[in-house]
């Protein structure tokens, strides 16, 4: 959290309310709970992925898949002078799955 702006934001498709520096380590004591509750383990794999500076801001965006199953997703990171402004994970479960 040492790289997190004053303003960072964990977004999570699964949590309904966006993780502040303050929560974060509650949430990340949930995470395996989660991540089972989909059928993951909490270990994943990286794809596709993409670094761009846009407007002052460097975005960093990856496609990821849980190790073993089908849930995947998207993760997008948004970096700034202050620091790491947010983080913003979304999940995709392919139909029929």
């Amino acid at each position: 959290m040492r790289a997190a702006s004053p303003a960072y934001r964990w977004y999570d498709g699964m949590v309904a309310e966006p993780i502040t520096q303050d929560h974060f380590a509650e949430y990340l004591l949930g995470w395996e709970d989660r991540m089972k509750s989909i059928g993951g383990t909490g270990r994943y794999d990286v794809s596709d992925e993409l670094l761009a500076d846009r407007g002052g801001y460097i975005l960093r965006w990856a496609w990821w898949k849980f190790a073993g199953t089908d849930v995947e997703g998207s993760a997008l990171l948004k970096v700034g002078d202050q620091g790491v402004i947010y983080e913003k994970i979304t999940y995709f479960k392919p139909i029929g799955s």
